[in-house]
């Protein structure tokens, strides 16, 4: 029998005696850097290969299991959607049987009614490619999406044209003005695939923006859901142009003093938001390198959060909103006297109902207000006291020219967008004043007492103490702008 079924079941013999050789002398582990980059190139041509087959095999169930047949192959193995068989038969995600089966159906040739022979499929150049193994699903789809997002407003010879000019980029083909292939050129990835279809739908359908963009907004959509273990996900789809502002606020954040993107370096420490080292400053109090030293350890996903709490706080505070009940929208946090006096206990965000550490009510209270209500024990309103512990507008002001920034050593996170702390908390009897309030950003503001930094104030400029691997010593410095010192006589 020499069929492409028993052809692939002596590839599984031989891969799976291969491969269990491999693991079994731990061969992998021992290859130089060049096999390593083989092996990957080679199994991802393996792979591509694999893919055009079942996409093939996969325009054979869609074909027999079309609504008029009585003999469909789908309900003969006990499933009624194509999208179920393969992802049975194949044992993979629902999600990667859906791309088999969407570019199955991209690519499905149907058969002439008098020759009985195939008909061109949609986009033969790039079938011919994923038949040859140079592309596979995910270039397939990347190449073909833009195009059938347009494809009533798109003409036939310009889409054939389009599908050849995506193939020969596909397969690394470089054809001079007279179409004559002149060499060839390193095979692409599928982003730049798809950045090529979306130049080419660009230039044959210049009117689709509107409609793309109008079905755009019909399925924009922003969907807060419920706390669960301390945690409230997001999820939604917005627009192109949200996207973009958001990322460029959150860039600013992120990369406030660095050129390039947050995995680049400089003075051998990452990108972004960080503890960042002047050319002057190269080490630590310790005398360490600060590319030694344990620096900011949160992941790229944890600083995106943070940054857009900055950017969420900001804006409440910047009092444009409209009012809702006669007041500027103001986050409400309850706690008890008792928990709020001992940090202890639970706290409730009054509009959701989520609960927090008390903790975080006292960073709440220290970036707003504290309003005191007194219940009695029925629970009437006894006393009803005024909004204190709030700084206003020309203290912030002061407090900005004083620090600069948050004055954690190192944090490149801008004045605006930091909270104002108390360094002795309110509850201690902390005045809100100048000499008591000192810029944090929101991620060491709500972690301040869980760290080893320490804040205090001398003379109404604030002093810091860091960790050990920060400063051996454990010496107070002087944080905020650096003044020069005025000589008096």
């Amino acid at each position: 029998m020499n069929s492409i079924v028993a052809h692939l079941e002596d590839l599984d013999r031989s891969l799976d005696e291969a491969s269990s050789d491999a693991f079994g002398r731990e061969e992998v582990p021992g290859l130089s850097d060049a096999e390593i980059a083989v092996l990957l190139e080679a199994s991802g041509r393996i792979q591509k290969r694999i893919e055009g087959l079942q996409v093939e095999a996969t325009v054979q169930v869609l074909e027999r299991s079309a609504p008029m047949r009585d003999d469909k192959i789908t309900l003969k193995y006990g499933w009624t959607r194509p999208v179920d068989l393969v992802r049975v038969l194949t044992r993979s995600e629902t999600r990667d049987a859906n791309r088999i089966v969407k570019t199955a159906r991209l690519l499905t040739r149907n058969r002439g009614m008098s020759s009985g022979e195939f008909v061109p499929a949609r986009y033969p150049e790039l079938r011919q490619a994923m038949v040859s193994g140079t592309v596979g699903v995910a270039g397939l789809l990347a190449a073909i999406e833009p195009l059938e997002q347009s494809r009533d407003r798109i003409f036939d010879d310009d889409r054939i044209e389009a599908d050849r000019q995506l193939a020969d980029l596909a397969c690394g083909i470089i054809r001079d003005h007279d179409d004559r292939q002149t060499g060839t050129a390193p095979l692409p990835l599928p982003e730049d695939l798809r950045m090529l279809s979306r130049v080419l739908v660009a230039y044959l359908d210049p009117d689709g923006a509107e409609p793309a963009d109008k079905a755009a907004a019909r399925g924009r959509s922003f969907f807060i859901g419920r706390e669960r273990n301390g945690r409230v996900p997001i999820r939604g789809d917005i627009m192109p142009e949200v996207a973009g502002q958001l990322q460029l606020v959150q860039d600013s954040i992120l990369n406030p003093r660095v050129a390039g993107p947050d995995d680049a370096t400089r003075g051998g420490l990452p990108g972004g938001v960080h503890f960042e080292v002047s050319p002057d400053d190269e080490f630590t109090p310790n005398g360490e390198s600060y590319g030694e030293a344990r620096v900011d350890e949160r992941t790229r996903t944890q600083k995106m959060h943070d940054a857009f709490a900055m950017i969420v706080n900001a804006a409440a505070r910047a009092g444009q909103f409209p009012d809702i009940g006669g007041a500027a929208p103001t986050l409400v946090v309850t706690v008890t006297a008792e928990d709020y006096a001992t940090g202890s206990g639970w706290a409730t965000v009054m509009n959701t109902g989520d609960r927090i550490p008390s903790r975080v009510a006292a960073q709440t209270g220290c970036a707003g207000g504290i309003q005191r209500v007194l219940f009695d024990d029925n629970g009437r309103i006894a006393a009803l006291g005024t909004t204190a512990r709030i700084f206003n507008a020309l203290q912030r002001r002061a407090i900005t020219l004083r620090d600069g920034g948050c004055i954690i050593p190192g944090c490149t996170v801008p004045a605006s967008w930091c909270e104002i702390h108390h360094v002795t908390e309110h509850a201690d009897g902390g005045p809100t004043h100048t000499d008591n309030g000192v810029l944090l950003c929101w991620w060491h503001h709500r972690n301040l007492h869980l760290s080893e930094w320490r804040i205090r104030m001398n003379h109404g400029a604030p002093e810091v103490r860091g960790p050990r691997w920060w400063d051996r010593d454990q010496l107070w410095h002087t944080a905020g702008v650096p003044r020069p010192r005025i000589r008096t006589g």
